[in-house]
């Protein structure tokens, strides 16, 4: 009878191990109906399992969280980006409205005319004519020397103020540009017809003709020396708006650059924020799994404390009871510490 009692208890011994391993499956539905191997074997493959499963897992979660920050990183990199550039375009509209600016200005640069008026000089009789005491050779020619005067003081005027307009203008672009003026206009001396020997004009005729030589000559340098600055002028401001022109090309297809690479940063920014919510949605899961496989060994253990109890309790009151032979409290003893070196071994602590 001993021995029917042994071959029993020697196929329950395992039983309890079965049956923790029938309530994991069941609950978790990984691994299914498994009796290959011994039952601590099977423990063991479980386990083995669920920590291969748990470091994927972990693995899978850090990636996936170092993708996370490096994503969040690079869009905060684009967005730096973005602000630089849009602070890049903001330097680029003003610089053009200078541009745009001076080059209006330059087209306000404008170099008057100087009207000779040699009356101005002389005073006229009833007849409109110069009257006798100013009808002098001398007083001709201090006349023409007044009015030259007169000419160079009004262009040195000029040219002093258009100076500083065209320094002011190549500075406001930046430019190295220089406006130096030539100052050595083409002009000619006044040669009279008459008035040699006597300063004074006996005949009016005389003095009228020298007159006219005087005030031709005076229109003739006039004209020369209006056309010799009006030229450098106007030569410098062709000069002005040509690099004006050119600058405004360059900062134009710099802006159009920056703005396009703020949309094309932008898209991008998008699509990555797409790309983050996906990471976070399946983040969400993975962490979820990763949650229930770091449980799900400490479940496995509790099943197995709990199937053990339940198995040693069971033969502890075929044990003790009153009616058990001294053969059959010995077996049960004996079982009974086979399975608590079992659960020693697959729990890893001791049950008493």
């Amino acid at each position: 009878m001993i021995a029917d009692l042994l071959t029993t208890l020697e196929d329950e011994k395992d039983q309890w191990i079965y049956e923790a391993i029938d309530r994991f499956n069941e609950r978790f539905l990984v691994f299914g109906d498994q009796k290959d191997g011994t039952a601590e074997n099977q423990v063991i493959g479980i386990k083995n399992n669920e920590k291969s499963m748990f470091k994927e897992r972990s693995l899978e979660l850090e990636r996936m969280e170092i993708e996370l920050k490096t994503l969040i990183e690079g869009m905060e990199a684009d967005r730096r980006t973005i602000e630089n550039l849009k602070l890049t375009c903001d330097v680029l509209h003003k610089e053009l409205a200078i541009y745009e600016r001076e080059e209006k200005a330059l087209d306000q640069i404008q170099l008057e005319k100087f009207e000779c008026n040699l009356d101005d000089k002389f005073s006229f009789d009833k007849k409109d004519q110069v009257v006798f005491k100013e009808r002098k050779v001398s007083r001709l020619l201090e006349s023409y020397q007044l009015v030259e005067m007169d000419i160079v003081d009004f262009y040195q005027r000029q040219l002093s103020h258009i100076w500083l307009l065209f320094t002011k203008c190549m500075q406001n672009i930046s430019s190295n540009a220089k406006f130096d003026i030539e100052t050595n206009p083409p002009v000619v001396v006044v040669s009279l017809k008459h008035g040699r020997g006597l300063d004074h004009y006996i005949k009016v005729g005389n003095f009228e003709e020298d007159y006219w030589i005087v005030h031709d000559t005076l229109e003739w340098n006039n004209n020369n020396v209006y056309e010799y600055y009006d030229n450098q002028i106007d030569q410098f401001k062709n000069n002005c708006k040509e690099e004006i022109m050119r600058l405004i090309h360059d900062k134009n297809g710099n802006k159009l650059l920056a703005e396009e690479k703020v949309l094309e940063l932008q898209e991008k920014i998008n699509q990555k924020e797409k790309h983050l919510l996906e990471i976070q949605d399946k983040l969400g899961r993975v962490k979820t799994e990763w949650e229930q496989n770091r449980l799900r060994p400490k479940v496995l253990d509790e099943m197995l404390k709990e199937e053990f109890v339940k198995t040693v309790s069971n033969w502890r009151e075929k044990l003790f009871a009153e009616n058990a032979s001294d053969e059959e409290r010995w077996a049960y003893r004996q079982y009974c510490q086979i399975i608590l070196k079992q659960a020693e071994r697959i729990i890893g602590y001791e049950y008493v």
